[in-house]
């Protein structure tokens, strides 16, 4: 099972470093700390974390901002929310965003950790094992055993072609495909006649799907997924 990561956005550093001492005694996570909402927002791109804890008041951009920019990236990242006093509106806007819990400052841990617990128990993904991912890039990954594609974490809706073929060309990624093997495997149909055409059109709509430069076309007629 794969190894969480955790995201803390606080901009004062002995509170922040107090609660991940705390979390890293009860948790084997990777834990990434920030002191804006600029720097957690950069952070949370570059390691897609699992849980963003976050104040909601920071320089730069506050956590409010930061949430609402997550959530255009992702939806099931878990998020709990810090706040040093009950901002009712501000909290009701959060909680807009799907966020697990709110905490009061001073934090009291009990309740952080059973909010840990919530969005650990919360997590989609959470049961799945590394393997059951292939990984096209950072942004995109396909889960082979429910043959789902996502972008950024969001579920992207393929017709039935386009999920044989990409099936296929993850099964094969990095190598040469020709074009009669991807029409027998998609249409699976030995009656019907063979059209590069066909071929042709069902790899141009999948490829608007996947990230750029991911499918290419080969010399000959062939197709490769490049997966590094």
């Amino acid at each position: 099972m794969k190894r969480l990561k955790l995201l803390y956005a606080e901009d004062e550093k002995g509170t922040r470093k107090n609660y991940i001492r705390y979390i890293q005694s009860r948790y084997d996570f990777e834990i990434y700390e920030a002191d804006n909402g600029v720097q957690a927002l950069f952070l949370y791109k570059e390691h897609k974390p699992d849980i963003l804890l976050t104040d909601i008041t920071m320089p730069g951009m506050s956590g409010l901002a930061l949430i609402k920019e997550v959530r255009q990236i992702s939806k099931q990242t878990q998020i709990i929310i810090v706040t040093a006093h009950s901002e009712q509106e501000k909290l009701l806007e959060a909680f807009n965003s799907y966020v697990v819990n709110y905490l009061i400052k001073p934090i009291d841990r009990q309740k952080l950790r059973c909010s840990i617990d919530t969005a650990i128990e919360t997590l989609p993904m959470f049961e799945q094992t590394e393997d059951t991912f292939i990984y096209i890039n950072e942004d995109a990954k396909f889960n082979k055993d429910a043959q789902e594609y996502f972008m950024h974490d969001l579920r992207v809706q393929l017709s039935k072609s386009e999920t044989a073929l990409l099936t296929l060309l993850c099964e094969q990624k990095n190598r040469d495909i020709n074009a009669y093997d991807i029409f027998t495997h998609v249409w699976d149909d030995f009656e019907k006649e063979f059209s590069k055409d066909s071929v042709r059109t069902l790899v141009k709509k999948l490829r608007k799907k996947l990230p750029p430069d991911i499918l290419k076309n080969i010399y000959g007629g062939y197709y490769k997924l490049i997966v590094k």
